[in-house]
Parts: C-alpha cells; sequence; structure tokens
C-alpha cells in the first residue's frame, strides 16, 4: 500500500523489522532463490538482497556447514614401473579401428553450390590444412 504525504505525492513504501525478517529468512532456506521470494512477496530483488546485505552474516541452516571450503583432496597414484603394466593397460582397452599407415593422405571435397574444392594432403599435414580452409 503506497502512502501519501500531505502535498498528494507518494512516498517509498516502508515495511516493518520483521517482515524484513521473515523475507529474509525465506531467502536464506535452502533451495530458495531471492528472486523467488522476492516475486512472491511483491518486492522488487534489489531490495531484498539490501535487506539481506543490511541483516548481515546469515545463520547457518541445520544441516549445513558454513566452515568447509573447498580443498585439495590428495589421492595416491600408483606408478607404472616398467613397461609392462602399460602393455596390459592397452590390452585391456576395447579394440578400435585400425590406425591408419603413416604414409596414408586425407582426401578432403568441399562443395558450396556449384563450387567444388578436392583437397589431398598427408595426414600429418590434416590438422594444418583444415585450420587454414576453415579460417
Amino acid at each position: 500500500m503506497e502512502q501519501f504525504s500531505n502535498d498528494g505525492r507518494p512516498r517509498r513504501r516502508e515495511y516493518s523489522k520483521a517482515f524484513k525478517a521473515q523475507v529474509v529468512a525465506a531467502c536464506a532456506q535452502p533451495g530458495a532463490s531471492v528472486g523467488g521470494v522476492a516475486l512472491s512477496q511483491g518486492l522488487h530483488a534489489n531490495m531484498v538482497h539490501r535487506w539481506i546485505r543490511e541483516a548481515g552474516p546469515v545463520r547457518a541452516q541445520p544441516g549445513v556447514c558454513s566452515d568447509a571450503e573447498p580443498g585439495f583432496i590428495s589421492l595416491p597414484l600408483t606408478a607404472m614401473a616398467d613397461s609392462t603394466h602399460e602393455e596390459q593397460a592397452l590390452a585391456a582397452l576395447p579394440p578400435s579401428a585400425p590406425l591408419p599407415p603413416p604414409s596414408a593422405s586425407v582426401h578432403v571435397r568441399l562443395q558450396r553450390g556449384e563450387l567444388v574444392v578436392s583437397l589431398q594432403c598427408p595426414l600429418g599435414q590434416c590438422g594444418a590444412l583444415l585450420r587454414e580452409v576453415l579460417r
């Protein structure tokens, strides 16, 4: 409800401290968003953000650890001492398509409308060729 002064100009709405505390507490609930709470109360989200800043640090909800900081967790790695472990690891992988011989070439055919461009290059230079063509 808007309040009017004696001269007829609208004034800013004033909210009680209890109402502000209720809105801030609703925003602190797990899964709640400031925008959603503000919309449900007919408020502007920026104003609710200001109320949250003015309220200071919010107490942690039960079951939520506020002291937890992300950190590094060290995991032990087993070093492969010799090549037999590497060979065993490679043998355990599912079979894939056979690799082309090193002397293989790549044939690229580009068509745009009636224009056709056909290129052929060694496999080792294919990446550089495609980079230049797609530039």
